[in-house]
């Protein structure tokens, strides 16, 4: 059972700050749960399979919860759905650590509710005029949680290699990068939408859902 067990240990979203001394941290990261600064959506991923993963073996290439999906169907010898559009992609060569292995995604995008706040790809991540919530101060004690304060972002530019804390907005520096997200950006709202531009997607996807048993 060992030997035929992939084993996959995730979260899906950074610490919830507000809490304080019950949250957790975020360590360098910025911000936490409920942003889409690295502290809200950064998550380590632990995986196991005994004889098929390397142990002692380190990925640091991106991938997501939404690129399970597609890899344990491969891993299946399935296929995913065709009839619907499925967003994730196969990562069986980041985790088998295969040479060369790469990100198999262009760019990811970081939407809240439907409002496109961010864009990554590669190590540059470029963050669109948005509101987030921060703390006001410091978390809670005892698990009661601490108030938030609303705080806004212009146009913003990182280098997640050099600046994880996403501290140093090089914008200005790079500007070829910015315009090269941007129009990434606008693929993405032409497909999905973006509320912050007051922009309807061509291809919205409904959540996916379980299908309740049938009844005996």
């Amino acid at each position: 059972l060992n030997d035929r067990t992939l084993v996959i240990f995730a979260s899906d979203n950074g610490p919830w700050l507000s809490y304080g001394d019950h949250a957790g941290s975020a360590g360098p990261l910025r911000e936490g749960k409920g942003t889409t600064w690295e502290g809200g959506v950064r998550e380590p991923c632990v995986m196991r399979w005994t004889g098929k993963i390397p142990p002692g073996t380190t990925c640091t290439e991106l991938a997501a919860t939404i690129d399970i999906l597609p890899t344990l169907v491969a891993l299946a010898g399935a296929a995913v759905p065709s009839d619907r559009i499925i967003d994730g992609k196969d990562i069986r060569p980041l985790i088998f650590d295969e040479p060369g292995a790469k990100c198999p995604h262009e760019a990811y995008y970081y939407y809240w509710n439907n409002g496109l706040e961010a864009i990554r790809s590669g190590p540059w991540k470029l963050h669109f005029p948005h509101s987030y919530r921060s703390l006001a101060g410091k978390g809670g004690t005892g698990g009661k949680p601490a108030s938030y304060e609303k705080r806004t972002t212009d146009l913003a530019l990182f280098n997640l290699e050099t600046d994880v804390g996403e501290r140093s907005d090089v914008a200005a520096e790079h500007g070829d990068v910015v315009k090269s997200l941007e129009t990434l950006a606008e693929l993405a709202r032409e497909d999905l939408g973006d509320s912050l531009t007051k922009r309807k997607g061509k291809n919205l996807r409904p959540p996916g859902k379980v299908q309740p048993l049938a009844e005996k």
